[in-house]
């Protein structure tokens, strides 16, 4: 009975059997690249804080020791402190630095308000010269037209009576 068996030869290891499976290890080492899943490895077990959410029947898992709650909370608060602290100069800084700002676009507004107020003393004595020179204009129009009047007056007059000839040049 024994002798029956046969041994399996070379022609049946490479065809397909659906009702078989085949479980071995893999063979290549883990690729030295990937540190990503070396490091995984190293990650400690974390269970979730709710006892419900799995199905674990070992209650010491939940067990919290009080010295290291106290511990955590110390390093929590003094890192706490720290953040609290550098937010506090940061905050410092940045007033001091609003106030210097301020104190330079005051003195900014202080030298446009007295430009300001130079410029409009500027323009009123402009508009004093406009409107003296709208005087001046008028002035020599109404003596353009009187100048004709004055010739042909000056031409009735007697010759030693009459007047030099006038012009504006």
């Amino acid at each position: 009975m024994g002798n029956d068996q046969k041994k399996p030869n070379q022609s049946n290891q490479g065809q397909y059997h659906p009702d078989i499976v085949v479980v071995s290890e893999n063979k290549t080492q883990p690729n030295a690249d990937n540190e990503n899943l070396n490091k995984l490895k190293f990650v400690p077990m974390f269970y979730p804080i709710l006892k419900s959410s799995i199905d674990m029947k070992d209650d010491n898992l939940y067990l919290m020791q009080p010295d290291r709650l106290v511990k955590l909370a110390d390093v929590f608060k003094n890192h706490l402190s720290i953040c609290a602290f550098n937010v506090t100069e940061d905050q410092e800084a940045l007033s001091t630095e609003i106030k210097h700002l301020d104190f330079v676009i005051e003195l900014l507004m202080q030298n446009y308000i007295e430009k300001q107020k130079k410029y409009a003393k500027y323009c009123e004595q402009m508009k004093a010269v406009n409107d003296l020179n709208v005087s001046v204009k008028k002035i020599r129009r109404n003596m353009d037209e009187i100048l004709p009047m004055i010739k042909s007056i000056n031409e009735f007059l007697p010759e030693e009576d009459r007047l030099e000839e006038f012009s504006f040049e």
